[in-house]
């Protein structure tokens, strides 16, 4: 063999190489949809918390007699992704600032949405009541920290408003010091927030794949996509 021969052949190992770790998403974490410090959400669970949102949009849509909304999978993966790298997130500041949400408010606020959980197929029941636990137990770890901080600094009744936006400044400080990583095929991330792309590893060119990678394509275009690529 010549050196030629070897160096070409050496080259497109590595070119093939890269190409199956882009397409394996997370370069050092195969499988993984988002990974937060040692924490790491899979992509099945992803696909999990996707089906259950889908769940609750239609049947919510249902139970006020609207017809039947057409999703994008696509979108609804990637709300799945925001949701639950928020609430890994304030999950882990919350260790950090010692800040136990109460389960009982959470068991509260899991109880006043019974109804429109159970209407939920069962299969995606717990899905959803993992993902809405874990926003509300966020909330309340925002909450928390927010008002603490600015009792600190002297504003003894802080509105909700004001509240919410102290815990989330405090929170995003603490999460950029933390190693995030998201599967680029779910969007860019940026300050905490994971905004949309193609979905593709590749460059849209035709008009329609140029709607596909906005953010919000419309429903015409949804309505295009094959069954397998919705709700």
């Amino acid at each position: 063999m010549t050196r030629a021969l070897h160096a070409k052949q050496v080259k497109v190992s590595l070119v093939v190489a890269s190409a199956v770790m882009l397409v394996a998403g997370c370069g050092t974490h195969p499988g993984a949809a988002v990974v937060v410090g040692d924490t790491s959400i899979s992509n099945q669970e992803v696909n999990d918390a996707a089906a259950a949102l889908c769940a609750s949009t239609i049947s919510s849509a249902e139970a006020q007699g609207q017809p039947r909304p057409e999703l994008a999978a696509r979108g609804a993966r990637q709300a799945a992704v925001q949701l639950m790298l928020d609430s890994e997130l304030t999950r882990q500041f919350g260790e950090a600032e010692g800040i136990e949400p109460s389960q009982g408010d959470v068991s509260a606020a899991l109880a006043q949405n019974a109804q429109g959980i159970d209407a939920i197929p069962a299969e995606q029941r717990d899905d959803f009541r993992a993902l809405f636990r874990g926003f509300q137990e966020s909330q309340l770890i925002i909450e928390e920290a927010g008002r603490a901080s600015l009792t600190s600094q002297g504003n003894a009744e802080p509105t909700p408003e004001e509240v919410t936006a102290e815990g989330t400044r405090l929170r995003n400080r603490f999460a950029s010091d933390l190693d995030v990583e998201v599967d680029p095929r779910f969007g860019e991330l940026a300050n905490g927030t994971v905004t949309p792309t193609s979905g593709s590893l590749s460059i849209p060119v035709s008009e329609r794949a140029a709607q596909g990678a906005a953010a919000e394509p419309g429903p015409e275009w949804t309505s295009g996509l094959p069954a397998s690529q919705k709700c």
